[in-house]
């Protein structure tokens, strides 16, 4: 499964279009089924995902890209987060937003 994820997927992470439509031909069912799950693995773990309150601050892409070397950035915006930064990169999420700091005094409050 994973050398046909590595086929399938481009230079920048994309699924190509001649690979996807053999896929859908050739596999059967229950083997589509564990190709997406594993193609949905694989991409989140090659993408980072940066949530912003505000617009992003000059420099901001260079500086993620650094820490994350490799890896597609997919910025948003979410003006609901109050203010600051949320980068989830695979499993790792670093939460530096006014509602997350909310979020973890209350959790702390209920813990209490």
């Amino acid at each position: 499964m994973r050398r046909l994820i590595d086929i399938a997927l481009d230079a920048d992470g994309e699924v190509r279009d001649d690979v996807a439509a053999r896929v859908l031909e050739s596999l059967s069912r229950s083997d589509l089924k564990r190709f997406l799950a594993a193609l949905r693995r694989e991409l989140k773990q090659r993408r980072v995902f940066v949530t912003l309150a505000g617009s992003a601050p000059a420099g901001m892409d260079e500086s993620i890209s650094g820490s994350y070397g490799g890896r597609v950035l997919s910025i948003e915006r979410d003006d609901a987060m109050g203010a600051g930064v949320r980068v989830r990169a695979g499993d790792d999420i670093v939460d530096a937003s006014v509602r997350g700091y909310i979020r973890n005094i209350i959790e702390k409050l209920e813990d209490t």
